[in-house]
């Protein structure tokens, strides 16, 4: 019987980590401002998604800060990991399109457009200008 009662300590005693590390993985979500989801939790602690909804203690503090959570604007880390990927994505291409054209030829271009820009400004005014004078 010594035995038994031992292990239900040592069950006891792990139960009461693994809460206590579920409990402070979702009020470091909540203070850090990420969307705290059950999927999250599972992958920053390692614990079973069965955890945090069965274990009452989890769930209600789980539960209260998601609550309080509601209408604030949030940090989602899936939708970092698509952001960052974007932004190496975009200056890889810039660097790529940079390569592909030679600086001068670039410079020259965007002379040129400067230039019909301001011909076309100047084109527009005066086109106002004659329907101006016809009215």
């Amino acid at each position: 019987m010594q035995k038994h009662d031992k292990m239900v300590a040592l069950a006891k005693e792990k139960s009461a980590e693994m809460t206590e590390t579920a409990i402070t993985a979702i009020e470091t979500m909540y203070r850090k401002n990420v969307k705290i989801s059950v999927a999250e939790l599972t992958k920053l602690t390692g614990l079973s998604r069965g955890f945090f909804y069965n274990n009452p203690n989890v769930k209600q503090v789980m539960m209260e800060l998601k609550e309080q959570q509601q209408g604030k604007v949030l940090r989602n880390p899936k939708s970092d990991a698509i952001a960052k990927a974007q932004e190496a994505r975009i200056k890889s291409l810039e660097q790529k399109l940079s390569d592909s054209v030679p600086k001068s030829d670039f410079e020259n271009l965007q002379k040129k457009y400067e230039e019909l820009q301001v011909k076309y400004s100047q084109m527009k005014k005066g086109t106002l200008l004659k329907m101006y004078d016809q009215l």
